[in-house]
């Protein structure tokens, strides 16, 4: 598989921001029950997953996630992180990336709302083995009070990205990129 240089410059730009975005102090909400926190990094992988497809989102998502987790010290949740973050530019890729021009709003509001749910499920799954097998004073109670703030987490992401892919959208600039 050969991959242009415009797309690779494009993956690389989207992994930066995804980091960016997730590792920045006043954007990081901490979760005391968890040890873990809550950031709208997920915004800049939904819109990486729209605009440029599954695997740039499965790279943006994964790798500037956990680079964040690592970078903020949060190390135990890294390996998690690249495959539950992976996974979900991929399923927002697969559904809501459209090789033919603008994908419908029907089409990206299904893609966001899949991913920002694999996400909660992923950390759940994640909280409530490794995480309780790791630190035995977490209990079941502690990681299910945490999904409220990871459901609030992949929503706002997903409105946040809506919105900014709407005004994306309008822009000669992106028509130019997808091209």
């Amino acid at each position: 598989m050969r991959i242009s240089t415009k797309k690779l410059v494009l993956c690389a730009l989207m992994t930066s921001i995804v980091f960016i975005i997730t590792f920045t102090p006043f954007l990081q909400i901490p979760s005391p029950m968890t040890q873990g926190y809550y950031n709208i990094g997920d915004a800049a992988i939904m819109i990486a997953a729209i605009l440029l497809g599954r695997r740039v989102g499965c790279i943006a998502g994964g790798v500037g996630s956990a680079l964040a987790d690592i970078v903020a010290g949060y190390y135990i949740y890294a390996p998690a992180t690249l495959i539950i973050k992976g996974i979900e530019g991929y399923i927002i890729g697969v559904i809501g990336n459209s090789k033919n021009g603008v994908p419908s709003r029907l089409r990206q509001v299904v893609a966001v709302a899949a991913g920002g749910l694999e996400m909660v499920l992923g950390y759940f799954v994640y909280q409530a083995t490794v995480m309780k097998a790791i630190n035995r004073d977490l209990g079941m109670a502690s990681i299910i009070a945490d999904l409220p703030g990871n459901l609030i987490q992949g929503a706002l992401s997903a409105v946040l990205a809506l919105i900014f892919l709407a005004v994306l959208y309008r822009t000669k600039a992106v028509k130019n990129l997808l091209r």
